[in-house]
């Protein structure tokens, strides 16, 4: 027979092996779920600067490489005898740069200037007779083959129609035309449109606005923002990401903007065959909060099955206590007979 005291003590028992087992399970299974948080949210904020920075590099090799092709084919027409002849018909001559212009829209000018700087022949007529002397791509192509940087339109300005709102910006590609001999006879120069770049940019960036607001920047190698949102285009940055560029391919890191913290990729332009490359380097950046809110709905789904997680195990812990407590009260210690 067993006694009230044995019944107490067993349920005694039962009553602190289900806390135990109720505080082991809430201890162990929280603090597994804080492990692999860790692990899962930082490989998972590592994917997502992976991710900006390929952009930032796709960016880049898209515009290398067409940039490259807008250089051969510049390299090819100034070595078209039936363009740079001077004898040859100036119709002709005008129709055969009319149809490259055609082929490529954002050719805005293509011209051949003879020794002095005067504009013999163009697209469309554009600027013919005109001096281009003093401008940096003649000058500068008459040494050898030039590439321009990013700039306003000069003359152009005076005889394309007036832009819908930014002004219109250049790159000049430039190369030196010969007589079949090697004489030199004058500069074949062309603007492309800058527009150009932001089609790139596009390409690139609008099929990822699905992870939320990104922006990407193209960067001379001053720091002159060349391309990006209307508050930071044509100022100078001196953001580490810059300098970064420089020092590898591509990466990305989070740093300050006067506007907010963001995760920024960043690839700098190589150039690409014979053309040479301007120094550029793609920014994509994204703000931090929308960056990582990712990470952020992990860190809930972790936290909320960490709790479903403590709570089954306290369940099991429970009823396990009250087996063994019942186990306990049906084997109780014999007392011995008075």
């Amino acid at each position: 027979m067993t006694s009230p005291s044995s019944h107490a003590t067993s349920r005694s028992l039962g009553a602190w092996l289900a806390l135990a087992f109720v505080l082991l399970s809430m201890v162990l299974t929280l603090v597994l779920v804080e492990v692999v948080e860790r692990a899962a949210t930082a490989q998972l904020k590592t994917d997502i600067g992976h991710g900006l920075g390929e952009l930032a590099m796709q960016t880049a090799d898209k515009l290398d490489r067409g940039m490259f092709e807008r250089y051969r084919e510049v390299s090819l027409l100034a070595q078209r005898r039936d363009l740079i002849d001077p004898a040859a018909d100036k119709i002709e001559r005008r129709n055969i740069l009319v149809g490259v212009q055609d082929t490529y829209g954002y050719y805005d000018w293509i011209g051949m200037a003879d020794m002095e700087g005067r504009v013999q022949v163009a697209a469309h007529g554009l600027l013919e007779g005109a001096d281009v002397s003093r401008r940096p791509w003649f000058q500068n192509a008459l040494l050898g083959v030039y590439v321009g940087d990013v700039h306003e339109a000069k003359l152009l300005a005076r005889v394309l129609p007036p832009p819908d709102v930014a002004p219109r910006r250049f790159v000049d590609i430039a190369f030196p035309y010969r007589d079949k001999d090697g004489k030199l006879l004058g500069v074949l120069g062309t603007h492309l449109s800058w527009q150009w770049a932001r089609e790139v940019e596009r390409s690139v960036v609008v099929p990822a606005a699905g992870r939320g607001k990104v922006e990407a920047l193209i960067v001379d190698a001053n720091g002159r923002v060349l391309l990006g949102p209307d508050g930071l285009q044509g100022t100078t940055l001196a953001q580490p990401s810059l300098r970064f560029a420089g020092e590898r391919d591509n990466g990305y890191l989070v740093e300050d903007w006067p506007d907010g913290s963001y995760l920024v990729g960043f690839a700098r332009t190589r150039g690409y065959g014979r053309y040479p490359g301007l120094g550029w380097t793609v920014l994509v950046r994204q703000n931090v909060d929308h960056a990582y809110l990712p990470v952020q709905q992990l860190r809930r789904q972790a936290l909320w099955s960490g709790i479903g997680l403590a709570l089954l195990f306290s369940l099991v812990g429970v009823v396990m206590a009250r087996v063994l407590g019942g186990l306990a009260q049906r084997n109780p210690r014999e007392t011995p007979p008075c």
